[in-house]
């Protein structure tokens, strides 16, 4: 599992990409360990999903009846709602790379994105974290996780933009494919696991 130092080297590349510097791509390891290893960062994340899961339980249970309870399968069934969030658009990737014309770029995208989730992870866990300790703080952390959304997006473009080349309508594409397969089916799963109030 990568140390703390490669992973905040691996952010700095990110950084650097977002803006449009392609000295970037040298922070970043793009051989076929270095793939592999990427996706250790779905472990650096779990402190700040945990956030995101126990916020969660605390909304599941206060619009559910009074001495609703929860056990430890409602998490599993959490961590399978995101695991699947997580993979499903990286397999898409990997089917619609070469009839797309993007094979080339396969690796660089699931290496970036893979580490682009440990800071958005942990920005996404902050309106959580507030939920949990200011009760009837609703309105706020919605507005602060939509904004965090739209800064997701953008981000996530401009990564893709840089890595395909400028080529806007094909980052576009790229950007839509991470976002709206994964928001979908991941509703429909928290719907067919029972994970939102009825």
């Amino acid at each position: 599992m990568p140390l703390l130092e490669e992973v905040l080297a691996y952010i700095k590349g990110l950084w650097l990409l977002i803006q449009g510097n392609g000295e970037g791509f040298r922070w970043l390891d793009f051989s076929e360990s270095g793939l592999w290893r990427s996706f250790a960062a779905m472990l650096w994340c779990l402190p700040a999903i945990a956030v995101t899961w126990a916020s969660w339980r605390l909304y599941y249970l206060s619009a559910m009846p009074s001495g609703t309870t929860v056990g430890f399968g409602f998490v599993v069934k959490l961590l399978v709602v995101d695991l699947v969030s997580w993979l499903l658009p990286l397999v898409l990737i990997f089917m619609l790379a070469r009839p797309l014309g993007f094979a080339a770029a396969v690796v660089p995208i699931v290496v970036t994105t893979n580490w682009l989730s440990v800071p958005l992870s942990y920005a996404m866990a902050v309106p959580a974290a507030i939920r949990l300790v200011i009760p009837g703080s609703e309105g706020l952390t919605s507005l602060i996780w939509l904004v965090l959304l739209f800064v997701s997006i953008g981000v996530l473009f401009r990564l893709m933009r840089i890595i395909t080349g400028n080529q806007t309508l094909l980052a576009t594409a790229l950007t839509a494919l991470f976002l709206l397969p994964s928001m979908m089916l991941g509703e429909l799963l928290q719907r067919f696991f029972g994970l939102i109030p009825s």
